[in-house]
């Protein structure tokens, strides 16, 4: 079987969904696979040596922040037609792409072209995504301007995805989903929306017990170990490890454990600093096992690390990009599921993510509300599911 792969490549969540979903069904048939992508999802792409197919990227400004730059962003795209000329080109790359690979099935993870390519050569395509909707962050004297991209980004994108042959979500069903505000969408739309379940590398249940992988990776079992999986933008990346490093470094200092994962698995050298009770690497390559043996998370706010910790039953500490709305929805919701609690960037300090996570590790309520989820997600195969379909389109189920 021949796949076209066509994951977002902003962040590492969507290129990693469709790894896991090429690793699935290589135990049920040979595949040729291509992934066409761009940004950080090319590099990640070539480190681990898959077949890659550049597509031109679709543009964020940001600050030195990490915060997204609404106005820059907005003009940008906005002069001299950018955003019309980027989606052309991208369809343009994969109607040639496409083309040339002649795959029997289209995977495209959040990347509207290439549904649209895919249709328009008539070939079947699976849509995964946990966003459909995406909100403009609103700012007073960009207010209008933000209200008129967010309805022309729905109307026009929404059409695209409606092109797909299914249309799966990659998330839990009520009342636990966590993307759903951005699936507000027309109803006729949101109809066609499966909800699959967590698509991962690993299941919890395939791996020793937590307290057994603590000792195996070198921690005292009897002490809370904290795992901060760094991902985003290199932008983004680059502020935000320093803001965690310092306050991991004191929460050390107070008798914590804790791990670090810089997010750049392009770097040969996997490890940053090594110590008995403080681990920096700059990936993490088995990722599950160090999540199953962590008590808490730090993270950002990605759906699918979100998804991750929720499969896990593990407890979260969300610190959303400013300005990045899927990412502040996402803690929303896990705040008000019981999983998580929620600092913003401007507010992180040693003492409030203490605070923060002595509350996620001793309050009854919240350690009840991780375990339940976990339970749910362990009736759940998202990764089964999308290969289910994918072979059902490509005939060869």
């Amino acid at each position: 079987m021949r796949a076209y792969f066509a994951p977002c490549g902003i962040g590492l969540g969507h290129i990693t969904r469709c790894k896991v979903v090429l690793d699935r069904l290589k135990e049920q048939v040979p595949v040729r696979a291509f992934f066409a992508t761009y940004y950080d999802a090319l590099h990640y792409a070539r480190s681990i040596g898959l077949d890659v197919l550049e597509i031109p990227p679709m543009t964020i400004v940001s600050k030195d922040t990490g915060e997204i730059d609404v106005k820059e962003t907005i003009i940008y795209l906005a002069s001299r037609g950018r955003l019309a000329a980027i989606a052309v080109s991208q369809l343009a790359y994969d109607l040639k792409y496409i083309a040339a690979v002649n795959p029997d099935v289209v995977i495209s993870d959040t990347r509207a072209m290439a549904i649209l390519a895919a249709k328009t050569l008539g070939i079947p395509c699976v849509c995964i995504t946990n966003q459909i909707r995406f909100y403009v962050p609103r700012k007073k004297r960009m207010l209008r301007m933000s209200r008129l991209a967010e309805a022309g980004i729905l109307a026009v994108i929404g059409e695209v995805w409606g092109m797909a042959d299914e249309i799966l979500v990659p998330d839990f069903p009520e009342p636990y989903t966590v993307c759903y505000m951005n699936l507000e969408v027309p109803e006729r739309l949101r109809k066609r929306l499966k909800f699959v379940g967590p698509i991962l590398s690993k299941r919890p249940e395939e791996l020793p017990d937590g307290e057994d992988l603590k000792e195996e990776l070198g921690f005292d079992p009897d002490r809370p170990l904290i795992l901060a999986p760094v991902a985003g933008t290199e932008r983004d990346r680059n502020f935000y490890v320093k803001m965690v490093f310092r306050v991991l470094k004191k929460m050390v200092a107070k008798g914590y454990q804790a791990v670090l994962s810089l997010g750049r698995p392009d770097y040969k050298h996997k490890v940053f600093m090594d110590k008995k009770d403080f681990k920096v690497f700059y990936w993490i390559s088995d990722f599950p096992t160090y999540l199953k043996a962590s008590d808490v998370v730090v993270l950002r706010g990605g759906h699918t690390s979100i998804m991750y910790c929720m499969a896990y039953g593990k407890p979260m500490l969300v610190i959303p990009t400013p300005s990045h709305t899927e990412q502040m929805l996402n803690a929303l919701r896990v705040k008000k599921l019981g999983v998580a609690e929620v600092l913003l960037q401007d507010e992180l300090s040693a003492e409030k993510a203490g605070n923060a996570l002595r509350s996620l590790l001793e309050d009854d309520e919240h350690i009840k509300s991780a375990r339940t989820v976990g339970e749910v997600a362990s009736g759940l195969d998202g990764a089964g599911e999308v290969v289910k379909t994918v072979l059902s389109l490509a005939g060869a189920s």
